[in-house]
C-alpha cells in the first residue's frame, strides 16, 4: 500500500485516495511536532477527530494573546482573559498626584468549554514619605507665576536626598524679601515653615526650616489615623490638611485611615459631595485606595449611571476602575446593544475593549451568515485575526457553510484559502476542510 508520505512526494493523491481510506492510513502518518491526529471513516459512529495545534503568540494593542486550540468535530474555545489594570497614584507631597493606569489583558484560548475568567487587580500605590531622610530642613528654590509661588524643596545629601515641588498662593505670604536677604514664613494647621533668603525679580532661593504643630499631629493620631511618623507632618503641611477634613472623613464612615491615604485624599480634594455622590448611586464604604483611584481617573457618579443604564448594576469598584481606565462607558456599551449584544459579561466586555472588538467587527460576521455568535466566541476570532475576508476566500472555493467553531482550527494551523487552492491543484481535493488541517499539520 502506498504511504501518505510517498503519495505526497509523488503528488499521487488520487491513487493514494487519502481522503477516503479512513482509519487504515492512520498509522502511516507520523507527526514529530507533538501533534496527534486520528481519523476514521466518516460513516463510523465512533469516529474521533483530534489534534493539538501549536502555541500561538499574538501581539494586539499592547495585549499579549496566546492561543492554544484543540480541535474535535466541534471546536469550543475556552477563553480566559486576565485583566490587571494597575493604577499607580504617586503622591510625594505634591498637590497633583501622578496617576498611571496600565491595563494588561491576556486572553488564553484553550479547549474545550468557554469559561472566560477576568481578574482585574487595582493597586493604587500612594507614596508620601521618604523614610530615613530628615526633610524638615534644607534648601528652597522658587518662581513667582502670577498669583502663585512654585517652590521646590530639597534636603539630604548626594546619596540620600528628598525633593518636592508645590504651588502656594502668593496671598499666603505677608511679604517676600526682594532687595536684601530676609526671613518670611508660612503657617498652616500642620505647622510652620520659616524661609531665609531673597527674591531677584520672580526668582528666589534660600534655606527653609519646618516646625510641626504638635497639637495638630496629636489630634490626627487621636482621630484614628494610622502610620503617622516623623515625616507625616510635612506631608500634612504640603497638602494643607485641616482638622475639618479629617472630621469630614470620619463623618462619612472613614473611622480609621492610613496617613498616606489621608494625604492622597486631601491632595486630590476628595470632599464630602464626591463621597456622597457615589453613595447616592449605591456605592457605600468605598475603600480609601479605590476612592483615590476613582478620583485620579475622574470617575463620577454620572459615569456609573451610564453603565447602570445598560444593565451594569452593582459592578464592583475595581471593575469600574478597569472600565474607566480602558474607556468603557455607556456609549461604548450602547454600540453593542444596538447590534443585539445586551448584558455582555463584564470580563468579555473588558476583553472586547482590550482587543478592539467593535460592533462593526460583529456585523461583518453577521453579513456573511454568522448570526447570534456568543460573546465569548468573538474573542478567539479576533485574537486569531479571523475576518469575513478570510472566510469568503474559502467560500470562493466552494466551502460555503464552515462551522464557526472550525475557524480557529483552520487559522491556528495556517490553513488559508490559498493553501487549499494550491493543494487542490496538486490533486488533493476534498469537501472536508478538516482534511486540509490534517495535511497541513502532518507536513508542515
Amino acid at each position: 500500500m502506498l504511504s501518505v508520505k510517498d503519495a505526497y512526494s509523488t503528488q499521487s493523491w488520487q491513487s493514494a485516495n487519502l481522503m477516503n481510506q479512513g482509519s487504515d492510513n492512520n498509522n502511516q502518518i507520523q507527526n514529530h511536532k507533538n501533534i496527534t491526529m486520528k481519523f476514521s471513516d466518516k460513516t463510523s459512529p465512533n469516529r474521533k477527530h483530534t489534534f493539538l495545534a501549536p502555541m500561538l503568540g499574538i501581539l494586539l494593542l499592547g495585549s499579549v494573546v496566546k492561543a492554544q486550540v484543540a480541535v474535535t468535530p466541534v471546536v469550543n474555545a475556552n477563553v480566559a482573559p486576565v485583566v490587571a489594570p494597575v493604577v499607580t497614584s504617586v503622591v510625594t507631597t505634591a498637590v497633583t498626584p501622578d496617576v498611571r493606569v496600565n491595563p494588561v489583558v491576556t486572553p488564553v484560548v484553550v479547549p474545550p468549554i468557554a469559561t472566560p475568567v477576568v481578574v482585574p487587580v487595582v493597586t493604587p500605590d500612594v507614596n508620601v514619605n521618604i523614610v530615613g531622610i530628615d526633610n524638615s530642613e534644607g534648601s528652597w528654590f522658587a518662581t513667582i507665576k502670577g498669583d502663585k509661588v512654585d517652590i521646590e524643596f530639597r534636603s539630604g545629601d548626594d546619596e540620600n536626598h528628598w525633593s518636592n515641588s508645590s504651588d502656594f498662593a502668593l496671598s499666603e505670604f505677608s511679604s517676600l524679601p526682594k532687595a536684601d536677604k530676609g526671613e518670611f514664613s508660612l503657617k498652616r494647621d500642620a505647622g510652620t515653615i520659616v524661609f531665609t533668603g531673597k527674591f531677584d525679580d520672580s526668582i528666589g532661593f534660600g534655606h527653609y526650616k519646618f516646625t510641626p504643630d504638635k497639637a495638630f499631629n496629636d489630634y490626627i493620631k487621636n482621630a484614628g489615623v494610622t502610620d503617622v511618623n516623623e515625616h507625616s507632618a510635612l506631608s500634612f503641611f504640603m497638602v494643607n490638611l485641616k482638622k475639618g477634613y479629617a472630621e469630614m472623613l470620619q463623618r462619612n464612615g472613614y473611622k480609621e485611615i492610613a496617613a498616606h491615604n489621608l494625604v492622597a485624599m486631601s491632595a486630590l480634594k476628595i470632599d464630602e459631595p464626591f463621597i456622597k455622590g457615589f453613595k447616592a448611586v449605591g456605592y457605600n464604604d468605598i475603600p480609601c485606595h479605590e476612592l483615590v483611584a476613582m478620583k485620579s481617573l475622574e470617575i463620577t457618579p454620572e459615569f456609573i449611571q451610564g453603565l447602570q443604564q445598560y444593565g451594569y448594576k452593582d459592578v464592583p469598584v475595581h471593575q469600574i476602575i478597569a472600565f474607566k481606565s480602558m474607556k468603557i462607558n455607556g456609549d461604548y456599551i450602547k454600540g453593542f446593544d444596538a447590534v443585539g449584544y445586551k448584558n455582555i459579561p463584564i470580563h468579555d466586555l473588558i476583553a472586547f475593549k482590550s482587543m478592539n472588538i467593535t460592533p462593526d467587527f460583529v456585523k461583518g460576521f453577521e453579513d456573511i451568515g454568522y448570526t447570534d455568535i456568543a460573546a465569548h466566541s468573538l474573542i478567539p476570532l479576533k485574537s486569531l485575526n479571523i475576518t469575513p475576508e478570510y472566510i469568503n476566500g474559502f467560500k470562493k472555493l466552494g466551502f460555503t457553510d464552515i462551522p464557526l467553531n472550525e475557524l480557529p482550527a483552520l487559522k491556528s494551523t495556517g490553513v488559508t484559502p490559498e493553501y487549499v487552492a494550491s493543494m487542490q491543484q496538486k490533486g488533493f481535493k476534498s469537501d472536508n476542510l478538516r482534511k486540509y488541517i490534517q495535511l497541513k499539520t502532518a507536513f508542515n
